[in-house]
């Protein structure tokens, strides 16, 4: 067979193959794979997967523009509807309209050289702001209303990351599941299509994930990069290693050719095996031809820095520190340790304070508010992380009033869509913002350079002489703000208040003059509530 087709680069195009043999287990019984070259690039080698009855498909995407030949290979060699096809594709460059109006035509995200933070294929820094969507792949999560609302939300809100799991390979159509610790009705394990095995650990179910792949095109046709997590930790204590690789070359092989991140599981420590979880990691990235981001998503309060931060399959750090207030040195120091590892590798606050939750372990009765979210996210970034992923109790999971949902009277979220609205999730836009009128991706965390009234808190990050932004908790009354300038040489720095609650800039007035070694600015905050203040030259 040879077939001529033609795409976008970065775009993913699906070659579709049928067997001329038939197989007990198709899924396990044959394997597919493609080799794609260009004259300009290094040839790769893209596996294939089974799509159900006698279908394989192929997805691909060209990283560079120019004709690309491709030819398929079998592990049964006889089988001649998969083996030795061959065919030709061009891919195409983007306008520069077409690049703005979708960011990942840019290119896929990766690691930039120096290792602080991620770019776009094209060198664009990538700035890291993410969502907690965990029912992303359940049939709870609609494609006619659900996610096409909630996705238009957050990217008015300038979200950039979904972090998803692809599914509970351990549930069945009988909500027959051994891992989770809150009980919920059978729509959060299942979607449209059923449940991810139809035979469990033995035989995939293609068409749950038929339904999947809907909902990842629309999260990257509208602009997001999933951060896609294979399962939860605990789900590995009912699945060997083995079985759990191939589930998850399974997933890699249906969505490496989108522009998506990866972890073996959301909160691999539920299962405390950092061997097995080493295993995985590892076949993650040798597997994939593009070779995504990929790390490991940590319970609180850690970061998977602690076992993986200098395995060569470790991309990135995802720090949690989980839904407890009491956790605030937690929040404040993990970012900072993460920071000054080496080698340098980027670290995310990917899941911190959910906004409307319970506060856990204090029985206090209080629930997370918008400036204890603002207070996370500033943190976070300005003590070494490069991004950070909000979240909220009510869209983590989806809420819909489902009465089988065995949630506690003093736990219960809100619905889904009333927590779309609430204002922490607005103030990140508020966030972005403000990072995005500085180069991000050059500050370093400066906690000694910076101090204020007992009372409150005050946090730092600067480009040394250059750039400094200092972010202050709120108190009894306004308070003093004293940044030491070490480098500054007496250059004149001009000073603006930025509110993190309304987004609003306002002139900072302030005393610089010499002290000690180096200078200090010097002013005091508007009024009583958290702000934060930036300094350039």
């Amino acid at each position: 067979m040879n077939r001529e087709n033609s795409t976008h680069v970065w775009e993913c195009i699906e070659l579709s193959f049928r067997a001329e043999m038939n197989y007990e287990n198709p899924f396990r019984d044959v394997e597919l794979q493609v080799e794609f070259s260009c004259l300009s690039e290094k040839t790769l080698l893209v596996p294939g997967f089974w799509d159900g009855a006698d279908l394989w498909k192929v997805r691909f995407a060209p990283v560079a523009d120019g004709e690309w030949s491709w030819r398929s290979s079998c592990s049964n060699p006889k089988d001649n509807g998969l083996h030795s096809n061959v065919g030709l594709i061009t891919a195409l460059p983007w306008s520069v309209k077409e690049i703005a109006e979708n960011p990942n035509r840019r290119g896929f995200i990766r690691v930039h050289e120096q290792g602080r933070y991620f770019e776009y294929a094209d060198g664009t820094p990538f700035y890291w702001l993410g969502d907690t969507l965990w029912a992303a792949h359940t049939s709870r999560c609609d494609l006619e209303n659900t996610l096409p609302k909630y996705l238009l939300d957050r990217k008015e809100k300038g979200f950039s990351v979904i972090q998803m799991v692809a599914g509970h390979p351990e549930a069945d159509e009988d909500n027959h599941e051994y891992g989770s610790y809150v009980s919920y009705s059978p729509k959060y394990f299942l979607n449209e299509g059923g449940a991810p095995y139809l035979k469990r650990y033995d035989l995939i179910n293609p068409q749950y994930f038929q339904f999947l792949d809907q909902r990842i095109r629309l999260m990257t046709d509208m602009g997001f990069v999933p951060c896609i997590m294979g399962m939860w930790g605990q789900e590995l204590k009912g699945m060997s290693v083995q079985i759990t690789k191939e589930y998850l070359c399974y997933i890699i092989a249906r969505y490496a050719a989108f522009n998506v991140s990866w972890s073996p599981a959301g909160e691999y420590l539920f299962t405390w095996d950092v061997q097995a979880w080493r295993e995985l990691g590892e076949v993650m990235k040798s597997y994939d031809p593009y070779k995504h981001p990929t790390s490991v998503h940590s319970v609180a309060p850690h970061s998977g820095s602690q076992h993986y931060h200098k395995e060569a399959w470790y991309d990135f750090n995802l720090i949690q520190v989980g839904h407890v207030l009491a956790f605030k040195n937690f929040m404040e120091m993990l970012p900072y340790i993460d920071y000054h590892l080496q080698p340098a590798k980027p670290a995310i606050m990917s899941e911190s304070w959910y906004e409307n939750h319970p506060n856990r372990l204090m029985d206090d009765g209080k629930w997370i508010q918008d400036q204890d979210i603002r207070f996370a996210a500033y943190v976070s970034l300005l003590q070494g992380c490069v991004g950070q992923t909000y979240g909220a109790h009510g869209i983590w999971s989806l809420f819909n009033g489902d009465e089988s949902d065995k949630w506690r009277d003093d736990e219960r979220p809100d619905m889904w869509y009333h927590d779309l609205e609430l204002p922490g999730s607005m103030q990140m836009k508020h966030l972005r913002t403000l990072m995005e009128t500085l180069e991000w991706w050059r500050l370093v965390p400066y906690p000694e350079g910076v101090t204020t009234l007992k009372e409150n808190s005050i946090y730092c990050s600067a480009i040394s002489g250059k750039q400094y932004v200092i972010y202050i908790t709120g108190g009894n009354s306004p308070a003093p703000v004293m940044v030491m300038v070490v480098e500054g040489e007496g250059k004149h720095f001009a000073g603006q208040w930025f509110n993190p609650r309304s987004g609003e800039w306002s002139k900072a007035a302030g005393d610089y003059t010499p002290y000690g070694c180096g200078w200090m600015w010097r002013s005091v905050t508007p009024d009583q509530q958290d702000w934060v203040l930036t300094l350039v030259n």
